[in-house]
């Protein structure tokens, strides 16, 4: 056989197979975690909170959510203000799960929420996408599909965010249905449905209780299945959305994840602390809200703030006073016996240095406060304006190496390989040994995208930087990637309620 026919053989074997990837599951927090504030300092900001809540209050643009709270015992104002009592705060921390599970489509994909688990989403809500072929673009449920294929094919994802990006392809008012089909038909992880409206979140969970097999949305209930964010329209507002958003996924069982807009110089105060303090107001009284709708209810906080460029006005995300935030609202959610949520955050235009070390700043972080829920783990770009494949393999990438990092370390005398160094002796090499032999495929990390060839040998390669690699892998996984079985009699009843809907025009976002 010839060399160059050996070197095509050896392409072909490598290219056969498959993409380097860890075996499901969730990185479990084993490490002792960063706590900036002592506890009486994070007691003194829950405290400012419960002022807020008492003295200031909530203002509830959605007439149902003040009724709750008006037979719930809060005091009640005729413009929707709502000031909540520090004993209903203290109730609805008491009925709040402190860990619970989201189960989907295939319950070997369940996903823990709380304690020492942690789990990645999918980037969410860009209205744009890029990649280096094609460049950058308003996204199409095209574009939507491919990105949910990384997020089913990686198993480093846990949840898939219902708009990766979104579709800007489909009319407004039959979006979300059109792309909650694509999403339950080419992924069985947990789903994510947006808070738009009432009809359209009805929408939604009627198409993932069809891809359930269930007859209508009510039986969602039975457990939790899915989760949206919710966004307070800060400072010390709910929009009609959020709060109904808020008690229409407390009355079916499922998740909100109650996500202040929180930009300290802007929306909440420039110091940290009385941003995170006011986040945490406005938090907690969602989750007042849901408990009050429906007691034991799931509910993740995500009290913390990003602060704003003072030159600009823009949102800085992954700053160093934003990752101290979420140290500190990490803290807070503690406190409180609640779940906690943060983000992989970035601000650069580009796949670049920036958009790296802003992630690992943002990943570290929330790691090492003992976060549960990572947002928008893989894909994020210019601010969370543009989602980018590259971008999403690079991520990808970082989110394994930090789950390796965060597996047990054991010690035992196996381990510590005393007869082995015996063996060896001075001046010897460790490659030939039994133990190297037997363990050299699996004994360390096996990288998506590292590169360690030496510079002619990277040269002799193509001379391909990792974004250039990143785009062959996404590439690559979407090429083989397989959509989950879905039976016959369920794929038509997703497809028959879905026509139904966009027949009569789908609905608005109000």
């Amino acid at each position: 056989m010839t060399r160059s026919r050996q070197r095509t053989r050896r392409t072909h074997d490598r290219r056969a197979q498959p993409i380097p990837q860890l075996p499901w599951g969730q990185p479990r927090l084993r490490t002792p975690f960063v706590e900036i504030l002592s506890e009486d300092e994070i007691a003194s900001i829950h405290q400012t909170s419960l002022k807020i809540l008492e003295e200031i209050g909530i203002v509830f643009n959605d007439d149902e959510a003040v009724e709750v709270f008006k037979n719930g015992g809060a005091l009640v104002g005729d413009d929707g203000n709502v000031r909540i009592g520090r004993e209903l705060v203290a109730e609805a921390l008491r009925t709040a799960p402190g860990s619970f599970t989201l189960t989907p489509r295939d319950p070997e994909k369940v996903v823990e929420i709380g304690a020492d688990a942690l789990a990645f989403t999918t980037v969410l809500g860009p209205p744009y996408c890029s990649d280096i072929e094609r460049g950058r673009r308003v996204g199409t449920l095209a574009d939507f599909a491919d990105f949910v294929r990384l997020g089913q094919y990686f198993n480093i994802i846990h949840m898939i965010a219902g708009s990766p990006v979104e579709p800007g392809d489909i009319e407004v008012d039959i979006r979300h249905i059109e792309s909650t089909r694509t999403m339950l038909k080419l992924s069985d992880k947990v789903p994510y449905l947006f808070a738009q409206s009432r009809q359209r979140l009805w929408d939604g969970m009627e198409l993932v209780a069809r891809s359930l097999g269930y007859e209508s949305r009510e039986q969602l209930a039975e457990r939790p299945r899915l989760y949206s964010i919710i966004n307070t329209n800060s400072p010390l507002q709910y929009d009609g959305p959020m709060a109904s958003g808020t008690i229409e996924l407390a009355r079916h069982n499922q998740l909100p994840v109650i996500s202040p807009f929180s930009l300290a110089g802007a929306t909440m105060p420039l110091p940290i602390t009385g941003a995170v303090a006011m986040s945490n107001a406005e938090a907690l009284a969602g989750i007042v809200l849901a408990q009050l709708v429906r007691p034991g209810a799931p509910v993740v906080t995500a009290a913390k703030t990003v602060n704003v460029d003072m030159k600009t006005g823009a949102p800085a995300f992954a700053t160093p006073e934003s990752n101290k935030a979420v140290q500190i609202g990490a803290q807070l959610a503690r406190h409180n016996g609640l779940p906690f949520r943060a983000a992989n955050f970035n601000n650069s235009n580009t796949v670049d240095a920036q958009c790296l070390y802003e992630a690992q700043g943002s990943l570290w972080a929330a790691v090492t406060s003992g976060t549960n829920l990572v947002m928008h783990a893989a894909g994020w770009l210019e601010g969370g304006l543009c989602s980018s494949f590259e971008k999403f393999i690079l991520d990808v990438e970082i989110l394994q190496m930090m789950k390796v990092w965060l597996d047990p370390v054991p010690v035992n005398d196996e381990v510590l390989s005393i007869d082995e160094i015996k063996f060896v002796g001075p001046g010897g090499h460790f490659f030939g040994t039994e133990r190297t032999i037997a363990g050299y495929e699996s004994a360390f990390y096996n990288p998506l995208i590292t590169n360690t060839l030496n510079y002619k040998a990277w040269e002799a390669a193509g001379s391909r930087d990792a974004t250039v690699r990143a785009h062959q892998i996404y590439k690559r996984a979407v090429d083989e990637y397989e959509a989950p079985k879905m039976p016959e009699a369920i794929a038509r009843a997703v497809d028959q309620f879905a026509d139904e809907r966009i027949a009569v025009g789908g609905a608005p976002i109000t």
